[in-house]
């Protein structure tokens, strides 16, 4: 949510305070060169300069007042809320009773928003497709050795994740924050998949996975919460076992990956975003083996509608 606050006030500046000064300057110009009626005293450009004056004091108050002000204030109620978001996910990371509950809440935010984005759809039936967003957070684990990658070591995936999701659902990929956390333990470091990854999440590692989703992605804790442009947190780890990488979709908020390079960075993703495997055509992004970068109408419709893919 801080981001939301922090795209306001660039808003604020590309679509009032630029244009006012834009203007100043052009009135301060034409000031500048008017030339003196004298029989007046000057006054056609005494009246020039208090105009400009006038704008300037108003373009002062817009720029205190309905930037600086709603701005602080923004910042000041995102934290309370994503405050009591990290204190509720503390009871939702309990392992077993709480990450149930995590299921059965996240299961709920799935249908409501899917509900809320019907239009969307009907949108994307008629092959409209408006620029949406989504946003990622990368939590690269470490051992006692190492991290199991670097941002840089990511960018390649990244990219690509990026150009795919562009040009394939006009879905602009938003990287909100990479970190390396330290000392994770083995459990979180070697994951499983399919039935593996269900009990994973419901034990020790999900409860690992959610509260570190809540204290190093903080700014998004309240979006994840109430679902709508919840980001997806990636986790880089050491092994999943089998594969490159996995998720459990709509379950939950987070997706593992093989470091060094992400190499499934793109497809995990989609299952996050409810995609499911499709095994007709491997030059799909959700062919079973990772490498694909096409998505079928349908799937681009259901991407879309994906409580993590949102206008806002």
């Amino acid at each position: 949510m801080a981001q939301v606050c922090k795209e306001y006030k660039k808003l604020v500046e590309e679509k009032v305070e630029k244009p006012i000064d834009e203007w100043v300057e052009k009135t301060v110009q034409r000031c500048k060169q008017r030339k003196c009626k004298w029989w007046c005293a000057c006054c056609n450009k005494w009246f020039c300069w208090l105009e400009t004056i006038f704008v300037l004091v108003v373009r002062w108050v817009v720029v205190t007042v309905l930037k600086w002000v709603t701005y602080v204030i923004c910042e000041v109620v995102t934290f309370i809320v994503n405050f009591l978001a990290t204190f509720i996910g503390l009871i939702l990371s309990i392992p077993i009773l709480g990450r149930l509950i995590n299921w059965i809440w996240k299961l709920i935010l799935e249908i409501v928003w899917t509900i809320v984005g019907i239009l969307d759809i009907i949108a994307g039936i008629l092959g409209i497709k408006l620029p949406k967003k989504l946003r990622l957070c990368f939590l690269i684990l470490s051992d006692k050795e190492r991290a199991m990658a670097t941002a840089e070591s990511l960018q390649k995936s990244i990219e690509s994740a990026k150009q795919i999701y562009k040009k394939e659902a006009n879905v602009k990929i938003k990287v909100s924050h990479i970190e390396t956390l330290k000392d994770s333990p083995d459990n979180a470091l070697d994951t499983h998949c399919d039935a593996g990854a269900l009990g994973d999440d419901l034990w020790t590692a999900g409860t690992y996975f959610e509260n570190n989703s809540n204290v190093h992605c903080f700014d998004s804790a309240f979006l994840r919460l109430i679902g709508y442009a919840a980001p997806v947190v990636v986790f880089v780890v050491r092994d999943v076992e089998g594969k490159q990488g996995c998720s459990l979709g709509p379950l939950v908020d987070y997706v593992t990956i093989e470091g060094p390079d992400g190499f499934c960075l793109a497809h995990e993703v989609g299952h996050a975003c409810s995609l499911w495997h499709y095994d007709d055509d491997p030059d799909n992004l959700m062919f079973p083996s990772c490498g694909g970068t096409k998505l079928k109408k349908w799937q681009w419709i259901i991407l879309r509608r994906s409580r993590h893919v949102t206008y806002l």
